[in-house]
């Protein structure tokens, strides 16, 4: 007599249901495992900032002053002049590290002249934060004057609360702590290192004709903050206003699929501007920004801070944000802010 031996398997009904189940699982657990390399990797943003502290007090140290944000020859007009001279991060290059990439450039001329090609456009690791998706195609210039090869960068000076000064603070009370060819000893950040903000993050351009984050370039959104307080629309972090970052060149973003882009991203620049003059801190950590504070110590702000918002004037007193920004305030920064 013939036994017939049936062999046991899985069902459509069963393999269905462990379809979804893992699915389900999958679901669950993306969220996570996304949370934690976003976290590792503002992580290794907040180290960064660590390493551009304590070069910026090295260099106070030997100097016995913060290094300009940005510099240009007297005379030339810092909001659209290419005769872009040695910015902060070249200045300390020496103290990150950087020695050979210092020396090898041509500081006869101007960092947009074609001497400097090469090392305008050298990546440095330290300069990158590793959320910002943006940060890995260059700026390829506009004109000729004002060359390409602009390598990108995620942190900027915190220059001053109002518009783009060619020389010194418009008003002292206000002022940040490195601005266009002037900056400051310790001594005379009134407000203490703890309370008066040094740097800040910024987002890279969207596109290789958005010169936002770029570190060797001396203008605002490339490697400082302007006009990122109370009185105007780039008012605090990750700004949401549609025409925030005022950029030269920001009419060339503005194409359909572009203007999508830019309020997607909350990157939004003022359309008819043909000057760099104001920008403000940014990034893509969920949430708010890494800062580094004048006396080293590095912090994530939330975006959600007190602001005066869009446009409206300075208050008394200061909302938090504007603290932050003036060294010479005599405002403190309440303890719970930045974590």
């Amino acid at each position: 007599m013939n036994h017939r031996r049936t062999l046991a398997g899985f069902t459509l009904v069963e393999l269905l249901v462990v379809i979804a189940i893992i699915g389900v699982l999958v679901a669950l657990l993306l969220p996570a495992v996304q949370t934690a390399r976003e976290a590792a990797r503002r992580t290794q943003c907040k180290n960064h900032f660590k390493q551009l502290g304590l070069a910026l007090h090295n260099y106070h140290d030997i100097h016995k002053i913060l290094p300009p944000a940005i510099q240009f020859w007297n005379g030339d007009d810092a909001r659209t002049s290419d005769n872009m001279r040695p910015n902060w991060v070249i200045l300390i290059l020496p103290y990150m590290e950087q020695l050979p990439l210092y020396e090898s450039f041509d500081f006869n001329e101007t960092i947009s002249h074609a001497n400097n090609r090469t090392q305008r456009g050298t990546k440095i690791a330290g300069m990158l934060c590793p959320s910002d998706g943006f940060n890995r195609t260059k700026f390829k210039g506009l004109t000729t004057e004002e060359g390409d090869n602009w390598q990108r960068g995620n942190y900027a000076a915190n220059g001053h609360a109002d518009f783009i000064q060619n020389n010194g603070f418009s008003d002292d009370k206000r002022r940040g702590v490195m601005g266009v060819n002037v900056s400051l000893r310790f001594s005379q950040i009134t407000d203490g290192l703890t309370n008066a903000l040094m740097a800040g993050e910024v987002r890279s351009g969207l596109t290789d004709e958005d010169r936002r984050g770029t570190w060797a370039m001396g203008t605002a959104g490339a490697c400082a903050l302007f006009k990122h307080g109370c009185g105007g629309d780039a008012n605090g972090p990750n700004a949401p206003y549609p025409e925030s970052d005022d950029i030269e060149g920001c009419d060339i973003l503005y194409t359909t699929p572009g203007e999508k882009r830019l309020n997607s991203q909350r990157m939004g620049c003022w359309r008819t501007c043909n000057a760099s003059q104001q920008a403000t801190v940014r990034s893509q950590h969920p949430g708010g920004t890494v800062i580094l504070m004048c006396d080293g110590s590095v912090h994530f702000i939330s975006e959600t801070v007190e602001t005066t918002g869009e446009g409206v004037a300075c208050s008394t007193p200061e909302a938090i944000w504007d603290r932050l920004i003036s060294s010479g305030d005599g405002e403190v920064v309440p303890g719970d802010v930045l974590h």
